[in-house]
């Protein structure tokens, strides 16, 4: 990582951020200045900690919303929270998911919606709110950033509902790319085979059978999500798009 960031002076919502790669994504954005805002659905002793590392470590102002984004007025709820909190609030990044697999005809509708609600519908109506606090407010610099699958590039119906919500998050990125310039720029990131905790230092035979079709023939790191985030962030010039971090297994459905 670069580390001679520019330091920010905006505040940045990290949705479902207590652990994992939302965990990494704020402790990257904090590190280059901005305030964050973390939303949990359950890991709430995950979420004070991570919030009191990043006061301690950076010296930036955290605070923590318990918000579960798949029910009804949750999303607009969390963001009325944000913005009485981070008045210069600037940075939006969807990052919240489930992921389970399910059969078109056999998954019970409860299934649907919990998917479009946390994958499309939360990161819609927050999207919404945000861009009224900047139009209201002439925010500088404000951005969207989603967090996809690069499966979105496929028609695998073993995850139905989840790849359904993910690519319908791929299509409203771009047109909210569209809607919302030049005030506000909406990207997505689509992460490939990263987060996988399969023998990760004693890879199995089944792991390195799947490495072996992506093109790179490796499988990534968080650094590599984190590095098309900072582009995203950097380069003022990109609305739209939709960076595929995953070793060109889009392009061959590997993986």
């Amino acid at each position: 990582m670069n580390s001679k960031k520019i330091r920010n002076s905006g505040a940045a919502l990290v949705t479902g951020a207590a652990k994992r790669i939302g965990r990494e994504i704020v402790l990257s954005l904090a590190s280059q200045g901005y305030d964050i805002a973390i939303s949990y659905k359950k890991s709430a002793v995950e979420a004070k900690k991570l919030a009191q590392e990043i006061q301690k470590n950076f010296g930036v102002k955290c605070e923590i919303f318990c918000s579960d984004l798949r029910e009804e007025n949750a999303a607009k709820k969390l963001a009325g929270e944000v913005v009485k909190k981070f008045p210069n609030w600037n940075l939006l990044v969807n990052n919240a998911s489930v992921f389970g697999k399910s059969k078109f005809l056999a998954a019970p509708e409860s299934e649907l919606m919990d998917n479009l609600n946390i994958h499309f519908i939360s990161p819609l109506i927050l999207a919404k709110e945000f861009a009224k606090n900047v139009a209201a407010k002439k925010i500088k610099n404000a951005q969207i950033i989603n967090l996809l699958d690069k499966n979105i590039s496929r028609f695998d119906t073993s995850y139905f509902y989840y790849l359904l919500s993910k690519k319908s998050l791929a299509e409203l990125t771009k047109m909210l790319a569209v809607e919302l310039a030049p005030q506000v720029r909406v990207n997505a990131v689509a992460p490939g085979f990263i987060l996988n905790s399969i023998d990760e230092k004693n890879p199995s035979q089944e792991t390195k059978n799947l490495i072996k079709k992506i093109p790179l023939q490796n499988k990534g790191e968080i650094k590599n999500i984190l590095q098309a985030i900072e582009f995203l962030l950097a380069n003022d010039f990109v609305t739209g798009q939709v960076l595929f971090i995953d070793g060109g297994a889009s392009l061959n459905h590997a993986g």
